[in-house]
């Protein structure tokens, strides 16, 4: 009897750091931080609410989210 967690469920329990969030969308980590910030990138921040680089885990969830609100539909390009 195995009590295995679905591949969704580990997915949405994954959490990274802004270094690999960075490396992942291909920025800079503090372009990581100002998404964040700025409530465009929901992450979890261990240390008193505070924004600190050692302190913030990123849900992969959340990375996903990012990425399907930041798509651009080609109506949308300027010509």
């Amino acid at each position: 009897m195995s009590h295995e967690a679905p591949a969704t469920d580990i997915v949405a329990n994954t959490f990274l750091n802004a270094a690999e969030v960075a490396e992942f969308l291909d920025v800079s980590r503090s372009t990581v931080y100002n998404l964040i910030a700025s409530g465009r990138l929901a992450a979890h921040c261990n240390g008193g609410g505070k924004i600190r680089p050692r302190g913030i885990r990123v849900p992969a969830s959340a990375v996903t989210e990012y990425l399907a609100g930041s798509v651009i539909v080609p109506s949308e390009v300027a010509a």
